[in-house]
């Protein structure tokens, strides 16, 4: 029984380590998440997202490490509960997106969650009956080695959004073909001309912005097709075209289809025959005789 509680000790905090690193590399997608639930703002929301993903890797790093092992698997076992009773409600309300559990960019249906949770609870029932008393040596270095733990996952949550990982972290990059990224179906001629791509949530405020400069790349004598890519639903597509005018076109695009290409919107890119040749980073798209310029 003790063998078991420390396999299931160390499975579990291995697992509820990668779920919180994982969430980290993209926290506003997971705060946009938990807000889609409807209990919370999205306000609250941001706030407590960085403090869920730094309490999950402290756990984590507390089953692994051993301190206070029985307390840590108890914890988690709570936090599991409320993530099947919260994925639960959301299947019965018809929420149809998961929680985001393992990042943004690991995809299961709320069933598959649920399932999931079931079997991590299992893990920390285990845990928690196994160990029973057992506590690991050198508690005080333990205690530190977890106390550094919370203060470095939650320091690298609240930085994560201004660090320069997108490259690393989605699946656009220069040299991807847009055949491989899902998009070729979405571009002119499948993306084999030059073709300006914005990635545009109609929302944000800076995406009016955007608009007018890629209105100016749109009708510039050589410069490349524009065309905008979005999440949006119609409704919002539709007060964008209003008050933002477009000049060029706008294609809905599933955002499960296009959340692998942007930790936060707006992006840009130049594809250039099928290929991703330069990918753009900040607010403003880039001008025309930048774009005209050969790819570095």
């Amino acid at each position: 029984m003790r063998f078991a509680g420390h396999a299931a000790r160390l499975a579990l905090g291995g697992i509820f380590i990668a779920a919180g690193c994982l969430k980290a590399l993209d926290v506003a997608e997971f705060a946009r998440q938990t807000a889609s639930y409807g209990l919370i703002g999205a306000g609250p929301a941001a706030f407590l997202a960085p403090l869920l993903i730094a309490l999950e890797t402290t756990l984590g790093v507390a089953l692994v490490a051993g301190w206070r092992p029985r307390l840590a698997a108890i914890l988690v076992g709570m936090l599991l509960i409320f993530f099947i009773g919260l994925e639960s409600w959301g299947i019965a309300q018809g929420h149809t997106e998961s929680c985001g559990c393992f990042g943004a960019y690991v995809k299961r249906t709320p069933l598959q969650v649920i399932f999931e949770d079931l079997g991590f609870l299992a893990l920390a029932i285990l845990a928690a009956v196994g160990l029973g008393a057992w506590r690991a040596g050198a508690r005080r270095l333990v205690a530190a080695c977890v106390a550094a733990a919370a203060c470095l996952s939650l320091g690298f949550a609240i930085a994560s959004p201004r660090l320069p990982i997108d490259d690393l972290v989605t699946r656009l990059s220069v040299g991807r073909s847009v055949t491989d990224l899902g998009i070729a179906s979405k571009l002119p001629d499948g993306g084999q001309g030059d073709t300006l791509v914005a990635l545009l949530d109609m929302t944000d405020p800076l995406a009016k912005g955007a608009a007018a400069d890629l209105n100016l790349v749109a009708g510039t004598p050589g410069a490349p097709k524009v065309i905008a890519l979005t999440p949006s639903s119609e409704q919002e597509q539709a007060a964008f075209m209003w008050e933002a005018y477009p000049a060029f076109e706008v294609v809905p695009v599933d955002r499960g289809l296009l959340k692998p290409l942007y930790r936060s919107l707006p992006r840009y890119f130049l594809v250039r025959s099928g290929k991703v040749a330069r990918v753009f980073e900040g607010p403003r798209p880039p001008s025309a005789d930048l774009l005209s310029s050969p790819p570095v």
